[in-house]
């Protein structure tokens, strides 16, 4: 067995939901990640949303800086290479992270926003197709994650909805990275990393990545594995929120990128839907996860409260004071 199993998520509208559902929750419960095949999100929105973003970031620095938040806890906008350092969010001091990035948000939300989670965007000029590949190819991610949620709820023996009524007005969040070692690069810090060994913040991640190596995952014997997306594949795994929420029934798994091996440039990309609920929703053991013999582990916490925490301490370099589900994982 692959330590990062495949499921086609075409079945759960034509075929046997509850195979599908223990499946998912077998991957989520031994190592939090999985891959997903039949998600249908059209070629054509993948392949518009890749060019769309090689174009940006192809740009000269000084002009992507353009596209750069005023204040640097915002999770908007045009990130440098070597500003932010998401092992912070973990609470860890390391080496800013050896990767560039670009940031947005729904286009769209109505209602209260405390923590400025939906900031608008920041859109550059060029390319002129950034804006809707982006906002397109974000628009398929977060139905692939409603989808999930569905499953969700079938293996964690819910109701219909329930886990539904934590999204009504979601934080979600689409983040590309781009990871470039070009020709004369100085060789990566002791311990500096393309992005740092973290954990995700909310309650899924739906991730598009080139297939070249880079992603490695803390897997359950303690070692670093390497995940290389298999063809048409997309990457999913949990944040802290639904560790929580299932009381470490399922895993919100390290993962990191890591420098490439051997001389010479180098290029990778990522892109990563985070589906992470409502900022005034509490979130607290599920009924389904606790027992008198497995009472719950983490005491309830606001979305919003652990969010900001998170985030803003991968973007300001500070270590967050935040909920770590990963502490006791060595």
């Amino acid at each position: 067995m692959t330590l990062v199993p495949t499921v086609d998520l075409s079945t759960w509208h034509d075929g046997d939901r509850t195979q599908l559902a223990h499946a998912v929750d077998e991957a989520l419960s031994r190592v939090g990640f999985l891959q997903v095949v039949g998600h249908g999100i059209p070629r054509g929105t993948i392949d518009d949303m890749c060019e769309a973003t090689a174009a940006f970031f192809a740009l000269p620095v000084e002009e992507k800086l353009r596209s750069a938040p005023v204040d640097r806890a915002s999770d908007r906008g045009y990130a440098a290479e070597g500003t932010e350092g998401l092992a912070y969010s973990l609470g860890e001091t390391t080496p800013p992270d050896l990767s560039e990035s670009f940031v947005i948000g729904a286009e769209h939300i109505d209602g209260e926003d405390p923590y400025g989670f939906f900031a608008p965007n920041i859109w550059p000029d060029l390319p002129e197709n950034l804006r809707p590949a982006l906002t397109a190819y974000a628009d398929e991610a977060h139905r692939v994650a409603r989808v999930l949620l569905e499953i969700f709820e079938k293996a964690l023996g819910l109701s219909d909805g329930y886990l539904g009524a934590y999204t009504r007005h979601p934080t979600r969040t689409l983040r590309v990275n781009h990871f470039e070692r070009r020709a004369g690069a100085l060789e990566p810090l002791p311990g500096q990393m393309r992005l740092g060994a973290h954990t995700d913040y909310g309650i899924v991640t739906v991730l598009y990545a080139d297939p070249v190596p880079g992603l490695q995952i803390h897997g359950p014997d303690g070692a670093w594995h390497d995940v290389v997306p298999a063809e048409d594949a997309l990457v999913v795994n949990l944040g802290d929120l639904t560790a929580q929420w299932t009381n470490d029934r399922w895993r919100s798994t390290l993962h990191r990128v890591v420098p490439p091996s051997g001389p010479g440039p180098s290029c990778r990309r990522s892109v990563a839907f985070f589906f992470d609920g409502d900022h005034d929703a509490r979130f607290e053991c599920l009924p389904t996860c606790h027992s008198a013999v497995n009472p719950p582990k983490y005491p309830p916490v606001l979305g919003g409260e652990h969010l900001y925490a998170k985030i803003t301490g991968g973007r300001t370099l500070e270590p967050a004071d935040a909920m770590n589900t990963a502490a006791d994982r060595g």
